[in-house]
């Protein structure tokens, strides 16, 4: 939950429109407590409106902050990253600066600089090994500073004027660590003009290791996103029609998920990656090749956007394919779900069933100490091969990937994959979304997606709802 401190310095830097308008719209449960400051007016009356919501904002603030932001928090009407949170994971990454015997990093794609600073503003992000970092920000320092607990927030143009600006906090900056995964070549120059006597050093693994791990507010946020989630799937069936094309589908998928707060984009870490609303197969559709990192293959209306879904009409007896994932407050939830249009072949339950079995059994091994490649090889060994399962598994023909599930969390393809050379021994708490698919020639892709927290009982499912093949009739 948001700390208390945090909120109220929220209020003292956020504009009053913003503040009213933005975190607490009016709801029932706050008018209630609002008119507790009212004589002589009825809890049971109308809920007040945005005017009087904005003359009693401060008078409540003043007497009973803590109900106030506690009420807020309850009817998500507030949404600020928890000052605590910042500050623990400051630390964790202070501590990996020390342990590389580096003074400080320099942090500058969006993710990182949100998970740090808890505000997605155009900057650099400097976190000193010791002491209170420096967020150099080139818009917009009014957002950031509404957004953000943290206290050095810095109006900058250019690279040149970070260090004057780090020599006036008496920061030691001879050599920074920087994420060389996100970090442009031309950028990197840019860096070494600006600074031509500091030395950088590559922490892009230790900022991904950090962020494997999630806090209780982290998996409150993708619990959150699994529930709204199942909504969504749960109202597919009604949007199903004969004739339909996946495009069509597709775009229904994504507006059910707009009216639930979902974020709308799906944030990928690998290079040049790109995914818009999620995979909508029809039959064999789930088999087209795809340049995408996932089993599932995808049609398209463009070649310009091989993305959602294509033009292929849905008839009976095809299996629809739907792998979608859920933003929420920037962090997700992955989750795939087969339907069939009719009654589907008896292949596709039989081959789904197998990748029911492998889910159970890896859900079963998420737990800490476990490593990724040994549940892969597990898997292989006790299933796959015995069942002869091989072929087409996790894709059909050159769609095969390599992995078996996935980190997620403020991106969809975090730290660890289940794969056979991931040898990082899994830690509580990490987020593992779990995909075993199977792809069959004239039938299309089947199988399953849920996202799981590591526990040391095994893995926690965050994504509710049942895995079968949904078997949808319409007239």
């Amino acid at each position: 939950m948001l700390d208390i401190h945090a909120f109220s310095r929220l209020v003292s830097r956020a504009p009053q429109h913003l503040k009213l308008r933005t975190y607490f719209l009016p709801n029932p449960k706050l008018s209630d407590f609002l008119r507790r400051y009212v004589p002589g007016k009825s809890s049971s009356c109308a809920p007040l409106n945005s005017r009087s919501c904005a003359k009693l904002f401060y008078l409540v603030l003043a007497t009973d902050p803590e109900r106030l932001y506690t009420i807020l928090m309850e009817n998500n009407t507030i949404h600020i990253v928890p000052e605590k949170e910042i500050s623990k994971r400051i630390l964790s990454l202070q501590a990996k600066l020390g342990a590389c015997n580096l003074p400080g990093c320099l942090i500058q794609d969006k993710i990182n600089i949100f998970y740090y600073s808890g505000t997605m503003q155009n900057g650099a992000l400097f976190i000193p090994d010791s002491g209170e970092p420096v967020f150099f920000i080139r818009r917009s320092l009014e957002r950031g500073k509404q957004e953000s607990p943290l206290e050095n927030l810095i109006q900058f143009i250019r690279f040149k004027d970070i260090p004057p600006a780090l020599e006036a906090y008496g920061y030691n900056f001879s050599r920074l660590g920087i994420d060389e995964n996100t970090t442009p070549l031309r950028l990197f120059r840019m860096l070494k003009d600006a600074l031509p006597a500091t030395a950088f050093s590559n922490i892009g693994f230790a900022l991904t290791e950090i962020r494997s791990v999630k806090s209780a507010y982290e998996i409150a946020q993708i619990r959150e996103a699994g529930k709204r989630h199942e909504t969504v799937y749960t109202i597919i069936p009604d949007l199903i029609r004969e004739g339909m094309t996946e495009w069509e589908l597709g775009t229904l998928i994504v507006c059910e998920m707009l009216k639930l707060g979902s974020m709308g984009i799906a944030r990928l870490a690998g290079f040049n990656s790109e995914l818009f609303g999620g995979n909508i197969c029809f039959g064999e559709s789930g088999n087209y090749p795809s340049a995408f990192d996932g089993p599932g293959g995808i049609a398209n209306q463009s070649p310009a956007f091989p993305l959602l879904g294509g033009n292929k009409r849905l008839k009976r007896g095809d299996i629809i394919y739907i792998d979608t994932g859920f933003g929420y407050n920037g962090y997700y939830t992955d989750k795939t779900r087969i339907f069939s249009l009719g009654k589907p072949r008896q292949e596709a339950l039989d081959a789904h069933a197998i990748c029911l079995a492998i889910q159970k059994k890896i859900q079963g091994l998420l737990r800490p100490g476990e490593l990724p490649s040994r549940i892969f090889e597990q898997i292989y060994d006790e299933i796959i091969v015995p069942e002869s399962f091989e072929s087409n598994f996790m894709g059909f023909g050159g769609n095969q990937v390599r992995f078996i599930g996935h980190g997620i969390g403020l991106v969809v393809d975090e730290f660890p994959a289940i794969a056979k050379k991931i040898d990082y021994p899994l830690k509580e708490n990490m987020v593992i979304a779990v995909e075993p698919k199977k792809g069959i020639e004239g039938i299309g892709l089947v199988g399953i997606e849920n996202t799981f927290q590591v526990t040391p009982e095994g893995g926690k499912r965050l994504t509710p709802g049942l895995d079968e093949i949904k078997i949808v009739y319409t007239g």
